[in-house]
């Protein structure tokens, strides 16, 4: 018989989550959700959830996200978390897993797939019901993961019930190591982003952390909605957002704490967030198949310190993941080299390597240098696939209003090799990022091949 786990391990009085506005069609003001009303909602979702065993996941609103996914667990389902919310991504997992269901808040869907609109659900308990806390089989499989995409196809990983309250546990130890005895934290990421899933939901169940509902995206609506929550507070984010926050000249109010990932940040983006919020940066180093796996301090440090529990084992310049929380190993693509036995610095990927001019450098550390550049709002610098032989880097940029192309080349000058500047170098009003902030490449490439076209 395996072991199990509670679904949350909170006090029923205690602060789960905070709704930012009110769900007026389930009744739910603005306000704290305590553990035994979210509880309670759980159960009655999932009472009325459609026949079947994946769920798909496409709530937008972070609180009823959090309630669907713990339903589809406590009726013994599979959340399906996939990385857009495509219609044809709803087709294709459908496709790929039979029986599938869709939970959503109100957003577009698949009419084929058997569907519930949360918002359509009563979640009203009656005052004499007392829902307990059930517990979870630790072998059980709770969702299905799929990376983003940004390097190739979209892959599946299983996370079973032990896998994130374990992983959880490591999560809350190391990335919020001074949590007070309520956190208050704002996500900016999507909760079906393993990211934003292990930040913004997990965190909630399991630790110290009020989530909040919002799922802000300009800089005015982080403000206003860090704002609103009551103190201490923490932002769980990512680089493109950070970045616009200090573009945005908004004088933010003091945090608790600013955590970060999905994307390489900068030592300057990090010294601004950390004088703007008056507040520590700490920077998570994690993948889709693992999750989070070590932090740093990236305005004061450049190493990272590798999370308990997880083994890292080395061939060469290939790194590989165990653990006893995880299904099977992992290869990591990154290039990792310790420098003390819980202590390593990441020195870019090995297929970020290209040879130009006879000259070798590392696209990481070029992409780095640009992202250091102050006039620049979003940019990449790449290799493009469609290269027969070995040609030049090419670089699409988004600037800030004033700056000049001319200006951005001066900076690589004086910064890079000359056989590392990309040419051509393209302006954009914007990089077609992801919700989460990442870059597929299959965009930059059809954003690539549009700016190629001749202009008439």
């Amino acid at each position: 018989m395996s072991n199990t786990f509670p679904l949350v391990t909170r006090q029923s009085n205690e602060h789960i989550a905070f709704l930012t506005q009110p769900i007026e069609e389930l009744g739910l003001n603005r306000g704290v959700i305590e553990t035994n009303q979210f509880v309670a909602h759980v159960y009655l979702l999932a009472e009325n959830l459609p026949a079947g065993g994946y769920a798909i996941n496409l709530c937008e609103n972070r609180y009823l996200f959090m309630v669907g996914f713990c339903a589809a667990i406590l009726r013994g389902d599979v959340n399906l978390l996939p990385p857009n919310k495509n219609i044809a991504t709803q087709k294709q997992l459908s496709e790929d897993y039979q029986g599938c269901y869709i939970i959503h808040d109100g957003c577009d869907i698949d009419e084929t797939i058997a569907a519930i609109n949360v918002v359509g659900v009563s979640l009203t308990p009656g005052d004499e019901v007392d829902f307990a806390i059930p517990r979870i089989a630790d072998d059980q499989l709770a969702c299905i993961s799929f990376t983003s995409g940004s390097t190739g196809q979209s892959k599946p990983n299983f996370k079973y019930w032990h896998t994130l309250h374990r992983s959880s546990a490591i999560n809350y130890a190391f990335m919020v190591p001074d949590c007070p005895p309520t956190l208050y934290q704002l996500a900016t990421m999507p909760a079906q982003h393993m990211w934003g899933l292990e930040t913004s939901v997990l965190l909630a169940l399991f630790s110290n952390i009020c989530m909040s509902d919002a799922k802000p995206l300009f800089p005015q609506d982080i403000f206003d909605a860090l704002d609103a929550l009551p103190e201490p507070r923490m932002l769980a984010s990512t680089p493109v957002h950070l970045r616009a926050l200090c573009a945005s000249g908004n004088a933010p109010q003091p945090l608790h704490s600013v955590l970060c990932a999905t994307s390489p940040l900068t030592v300057e983006l990090a010294t601004e967030i950390e004088q703007a919020f008056a507040a520590p940066l700490r920077e998570v180093y994690g993948c889709s198949e693992v999750g989070s796996m070590a932090v740093r301090r990236t305005a004061v440090e450049t190493s990272w310190l590798k999370f308990s529990g997880l083994h890292f084992g080395q061939q060469g310049n290939t790194t590989t993941v165990t653990a006893g929380h995880l299904p099977q190993a992992t290869v990591l693509q990154d290039v990792i080299e310790f420098q003390a036995p819980e202590r390593f610095v990441l020195a870019g990927r090995a297929s970020d390597l290209v040879k130009i001019a006879g000259k070798r450098g590392s696209l990481f550390h070029i992409n780095q240098t640009l992202l250091r550049y102050k006039g620049l709002e979003d940019g990449i610098v790449f290799y493009p696939h469609a290269a027969t032989q070995v040609t030049r880097l090419v670089g699409i940029v988004a600037l800030k209003e004033g700056i000049k192309k001319a200006d951005l080349l001066d900076f690589l000058k004086q910064h890079l090799d000359s056989a590392f500047i990309p040419r051509p170098l393209y302006i954009v009003d914007a990089l077609p990022r992801e919700a989460n902030g990442k870059l597929l490449r299959k965009n930059i490439d059809a954003l690539h091949t549009s700016l190629k076209k001749p202009r008439f």
